[in-house]
This record gives structure tokens, sequence and C-alpha cells, in this order.
């Protein structure tokens, strides 16, 4: 056993520490349920892939998101079929898969330097101790599925431009990758497409003619690919739909605003990076107290290529007012790797000095497997919790049980806004939800908290719930 595998496991354990034990339980933030359900409705032929549907009431046809992670994951949906777990088996593939990338991306930039190349549990440690990062795979953003092609991107363009073999193939399969983290969400997905210019501007290794082209293929890749689907009439409603309703809104629409403050994403970055930070200034110090020189130079290049990959994916993003934390999620692994490549000539030497013999060190290997071991363990006994919604998924849960699927459910004004009580009930059973009242559906719901007059068409019907009441058509108006 060497001595790098203590701390691969323990970078493991603390990947399904920060990730398994909140994915596993129920409950979810609104963007990642409304994903799920519709994954599902598609996976149940409810919808198409270029016509999703939430439910029969709310986002008829969801244009808010292009539709590639929808047909993805209700492949998922039909192998593994509706169970709650679905979605949670797909998040926490993408963040393997994620980690899969990085790796051998960090591989790929050390692959004539084996200490190095061992180290790569390195940028996987400080890619997943960013906060934001197990927050948006616990809740099925669009943002985990664009990170895996994202890094698997900027992967194949590094492969060949590296290796300098099946230069153009590799080229091109990281076209195709940019096109599909477009895809997901449209154009805060092309950002690997400046690769090329970046590894031109801090490496050196190409010439700026070579550059231009290699360039102008990458680009070329995902611009056929829409040339081609803007030229079929289903796929250009799809993406010209999502252009007005999603691009257009952003800027003219301020209900869509979530700060006022147009560099809150750059203010994010800095604070979702102090774990990292802490990480390598701690390499730093306790190098620095050994009291020895280590050259730099090489390392600060592929620093500069990394960060700047991961601030093209992330700066642009100010350009509206509607930001949030895990919008960054797409460029953070590349933040990781140029800060591993920081803190990589610190804490190659310190562990080349280790003696797998001595006491300290089998203590250590012996702690991360124990640490392993009880990080599954107390991931198994979150099977069955909930994080969040407590309340509001016990009444959906009962309500669901006595109410038929693809019901649809009148609810008062004062629940309009609770968007993550269409989402349960839109995801687990696809039962949707009508806020107008003089539809006078079968079923009522209303705050059982709340005085409200409730029409003499409905009658109470007893329920254990916490939350809610739930009234239902008397059986003579239903006869009428």
């Amino acid at each position: 056993m060497n001595k790098y595998f203590p701390f691969r496991i323990l970078v493991f354990a603390i990947f399904i520490a920060l990730i398994v034990p909140m994915l596993i339980q129920d409950g979810m933030f609104m963007d990642g349920l409304i994903y799920a359900a519709i994954s599902n409705n598609l996976s149940l032929g409810i919808g198409s892939f270029w016509f999703p549907k939430f439910s029969d009431t709310y986002f008829i046809y969801y244009s808010e998101q292009l539709p590639l992670l929808f047909g993805i994951q209700s492949v998922f949906f039909k192998i593994l079929g509706s169970t709650i777990y679905t979605e949670r088996i797909f998040s926490f593939l993408m963040a393997c898969l994620v980690g899969f990338n990085i790796i051998k991306i960090w591989r790929l930039v050390f692959s004539n330097n084996y200490q190095m190349k061992q180290l790569e549990w390195l940028p996987v440690l400080l890619w997943i101790t960013i906060p934001v990062v197990s927050w948006s795979f616990i809740n099925n953003v669009q943002e985990t599925l664009m990170a895996v092609f994202s890094t698997a991107a900027v992967y194949f363009i590094l492969k060949g431009l590296l290796r300098e073999r099946k230069l153009i193939l590799n080229i091109v399969l990281g076209g195709i990758c940019i096109f599909c983290c477009s895809f997901c969400k449209g154009f805060q997905g092309l950002f690997p497409i400046v690769t090329v210019m970046f590894y031109w501007l801090f490496l050196r290794n190409i010439t700026f003619k070579k550059m231009l082209w290699l360039s102008l293929l990458l680009l070329s890749v995902p611009l056929i690919i829409y040339l081609i689907l803007l030229a079929n009439d289903t796929s250009f409603q799809t993406l010209s739909s999502n252009f007005n309703n999603r691009i257009i809104r952003t800027f003219t629409n301020t209900n869509s605003a979530t700060t006022d403050n147009r560099f809150y994403l750059i203010y994010r970055i800095f604070t979702e990076l102090i774990p990292s930070m802490l990480i390598v200034l701690i390499a730093f110090v306790v190098y620095y107290l050994k009291r020895k020189r280590v050259k730099v130079d090489h390392y600060l290049r592929f620093f500069g290529f990394f960060i700047s990959i991961g601030i093209a994916g992330s700066f642009p993003l100010i350009v509206t007012y509607e930001q949030r934390g895990f919008y960054l999620c797409t460029a953070l692994p590349f933040f990781a790797l140029s800060l591993a490549l920081l803190a990589v000539p610190y804490v190659s030497p310190l562990i080349e000095i280790i003696c797998t013999k001595s006491k300290g060190f089998k203590l250590f290997r012996i702690f991360a497997l124990i640490l392993l071991f009880n990080v599954i363990i107390f991931s198994g006994l979150q099977y069955g919790k909930t994080k969040r919604h407590n309340d509001m998924l016990h009444d959906v849960y009962i309500i669901g049980n006595i109410v038929p699927n693809k019901t649809t459910i009148n609810f008062s004004q004062s629940l309009r806004q609770e968007y993550a009580l269409w989402g349960y009930f839109a995801r687990h059973f696809n039962i949707s939800l009508d806020p107008n009242p003089f539809n006078y559906q079968k079923y009522y719901l209303k705050n059982k908290y709340e005085d409200e007059k409730i029409s003499e068409l409905y009658i109470k019907v007893d329920l254990d719930m916490k939350l809610y009441d739930l009234y239902k058509k008397s059986d003579i108006t239903d006869k009428h």
C-alpha cells in the first residue's frame, strides 16, 4: 500500500460525507424538484423532449431551460422507476463524473511527473469542500450536468493540445461537450470555447495562427449543431421559446432579479473558495516552517490557465441581476484546479518525506478507513429522513395516497407562492394545482391556520395533517 492511498480514502470519505447524507433525505430545492418532475413525466410519456411538461396547470410547456438534462435524467427514470432516489442516484453519479474529470485533467497536466500525478486527490478535495458544490448536487440543479460537460470539454481540448495526437478529433469532441453544456442552460455553457486561446496565452506551446484556427474549429462544432437544430421547425420552436422566455426576460423583467448588486457573484466566488484557500494556506505555512524553497514558475502557467477558464465561466454572469450561488458550479472545478496548482509545490515534498512504516502514518491510514466506514454507515442511517419541508411533505404524502394520480386540486390564493408545494405534488403524484377557485375541481386545499370561506360545494376530509386542510366535493354535488 503506497503513501497516497490513505489520502485518497480520506478525500473519498469527505466527498461522501458532504453529499450523500443530505442527498439521501427527502426534500429538495424548488428548481431541482421541477427538473425531476419534468424528467419523470418525460419517462412516462407526459410531454416530449422538445416540449417538456411540468403539470396540467403550471409550466404546461416548460421553456425556462433547454431540454438536455430532462432527456438524460428521464433515461434514469425509465430504468430505475419514479422513486425519489432516482434523481439522487443521478446527482451522485454526476458528482462522481465531475470528480473523475478533474482527476483526468490533473493526470494529463502531470503525465510526465509520477509524483505530482499521484496527487490527483488534491484538486478533488479543494473542489468538493466548496460549500455550494455539495449543495448543488444535493438539489439536482442544471449546473451539475453542465459541470460534467464543461470539465469533459476542457479535458479533450487539453488532451489534444498537450499530446499532439488526434488533435482534430479531440477538439471536435471538446466542441460536442461544449454544445451539450450549453444545451442545458444556454449561452453560459459556451465558456470552454476560450480554452485554446488561454492555452496559447499561458502555455505558449502553439503559435498564434494555430490558436486561431483551432479556436474557430472548436467554435464551429456547437455552431453547426445549433444551425441544424434551427433549421428544424420543432427544435427551432424550443430554442426560440427558451431565448424569448429566459434570455430576453432576464434582461427586461426586473422580477427575475435575485440581487441588487451586480457584483454579487464575484463576492460569492471568494466566499465559497475560503475553505479551499485555507487548505492552500496551511500547506504553504507548513512548508515554510521547513524553511525550504520551491520553484513555482511552471505551476503558475497552469494556474493562470485554469483560473482564467474559471473566470470565463463565472464573471460574465454579472451582466444581469439574476444571480445565484449555484450558477458558479459549472466553473468551480477550474478554480479548484488552479488552487491545487498553487498548493502542490508545497504539498508534494511534504508527502514525499512521509515514512510509510512510521506509527503516525499507520494511524492515519486506519483513521481514513474508519472515517470512510462511519460516513457510509451514517449516510445509510439518513434513509427515510427529511432535510427540508418536513411538515409540507407529511401532508403531501397523506393527500397523494387518497387523491388519484393526474388529479387537479384547487387551492387557496394564500398558497399560490408556495412553489415547493406545486413541485412535490407534481413530482411524487403527478397531481396538478389550480389557483383558479372558480374552476371548482373535485378537491380544494387551504392553509389550516387561515380563516377562509369555503364553497358549500365542498366538505372537509378528515385527515391528520399539519399545515393544510383538504376539502372534497360532496357526493350530491358530484351527481349533479
